[in-house]
């Protein structure tokens, strides 16, 4: 086993940029990012050339308050509630800011671009990080929807989970549709009523197979697909966990995407025991 080697000769890193956001403290960060900037340096300007041909960019930057940490190589990381041995991870295998290199990066939808500025729709840098570099989030590579990862920590309360819920049944779907927050709000109440907020050991779903954003949500939102044989589509109006609970749809809903994420359950469906055997 060798330790570490010297860098190589002149390697450096020069910032290309700097984050502008209102968040400035680690621990007020949101779990999903805040509305950001990022402003390029003028020497840079010509690298932006043509940059609005990508919806979402990988913002990649120096962690400032996580400079302190190199030499910190496991974590307990958040939501994890063991705080001893059981419950450390090596920094490989999470993304604390606490790292040999504190070197973050992050996704962002591009929003707008004004001269030297990039308006960003959530980051979790803090203000004035510097910034290293900027690559094309490219979905012809970048996404690899059968991809998998065991779970690291539970959410810290339904509101947490359905924050993270609605941000991955979006990005799958492409928007935040009363549909769309339906569904999220199914999948939410049947991780904290039968599963304390965690995932399932493994998904089996049918869906209404006349609401497809309800497919769409439920394939954001816990990698499901109907090639696996662990979505399907059926006729009636409701969605079943199967072997564990069923959904149906309560009419008429709240209006809007927003009010029925903020509504109370007993508005939006009927839950009983799923009838079909796993």
């Amino acid at each position: 086993m060798t330790g570490p080697q010297p860098s190589p000769a002149g390697l450096t890193l020069r910032p290309v940029g700097v984050v502008h956001s209102e968040i400035r403290d680690r621990k007020k960060m949101p779990a999903w990012g805040a509305p950001a900037e990022v402003e390029i340096f003028s020497p840079y300007e010509p690298a932006l050339h043509r940059i609005e041909k990508h919806t979402h960019l990988w913002i990649l930057a120096w962690l400032v308050q996580g400079r302190d940490e190199r030499d910190v190589l496991q974590v307990t990381p958040r939501g994890v509630t063991d705080r001893g041995p059981a419950g450390l991870h090596g920094v490989f295998a999470v993304r604390s800011p606490a790292r040999p290199n504190p070197i973050g990066m992050t996704t962002a939808r591009l929003l707008a671009r004004n001269g030297l500025r990039l308006r960003l729709d959530a980051l979790d840098f803090l203000d004035q990080t510097p910034v290293l570099d900027i690559k094309p989030y490219f979905v012809t590579r970048d996404m690899i929807f059968s991809a998998s990862g065991r779970q690291i920590g539970a959410a810290s309360s339904r509101e947490a989970l359905r924050d993270s819920l609605s941000v991955q049944a979006a990005h799958f779907h492409g928007s935040m549709t009363p549909c769309v927050a339906w569904t999220v709000r199914v999948v939410e109440h049947f991780r904290w009523s039968l599963h304390e907020l965690n995932d399932p050991p493994s998904w089996n779903i049918a869906a209404p197979a006349h609401r497809l954003e309800v497919a769409d949500a439920l394939m954001g939102m816990t990698r499901v697909s109907l090639g696996r044989g662990t979505l399907r589509l059926h006729g009636e109006d409701a969605v079943e966990f199967i072997g564990e609970a069923r959904y149906e749809r309560l009419e008429p809903l709240p209006p809007t995407a927003q009010a029925i994420l903020a509504a109370h359950d007993s508005a939006l469906f009927r839950v009983s025991a799923s009838s079909r055997a796993c």
